[in-house]
């Protein structure tokens, strides 16, 4: 590994520990069982870095990430205004429109038509997750 990926994974994998350790010192162990399992995930996927073997001259194209960093603060942005849910909605298919492979032109609609029906099944994986079984109070908005 080269020096910079040396440097963020030990700040990767400082900052999920730290997120481990809050997440399980503070607050009722019953309201923190969510943050617990995504804390606990990032930390698992953190530890993953120590053993990846990359390509040591491959690096990331931070003009490629922008539109992505864009949307998710437009999405942190506007979530009291539009609800959890329908800016969910929104920034998954932005994100799925934007760096997905542009299609043929005469398959348009047909692709356009299957990445809203994923969009569609994706907010109520998550409307099931959230408020059905985990039973957690989303940001409203609108709706």
């Amino acid at each position: 590994m080269n020096k910079q990926i040396k440097i963020s994974t030990v700040l990767v994998t400082l900052v999920s520990a730290f997120l481990v350790y809050a997440s399980f010192v503070l607050g009722n162990s019953e309201d923190y069982l969510f943050p617990r399992l995504i804390s606990s995930m990032i930390a698992v996927l953190s530890l993953m870095l120590w053993f990846e073997k990359g390509d040591a001259d491959k690096s990331t194209n931070f003009k490629d990430l922008m539109p992505g960093i864009a949307i998710a603060t437009a999405f942190i942005l506007l979530l009291k205004i539009l609800g959890f849910y329908l800016a969910s909605m929104i920034v998954f298919f932005s994100l799925v429109m934007y760096y997905s492979k542009p299609s043929e032109s005469k398959d348009f609609w047909r692709v356009l038509l299957i990445k809203l029906g994923i969009t569609i099944v994706f907010t109520m994986t998550l409307y099931g997750l959230f408020t059905l079984l985990l039973q957690v109070r989303t940001p409203e908005g609108l709706f």
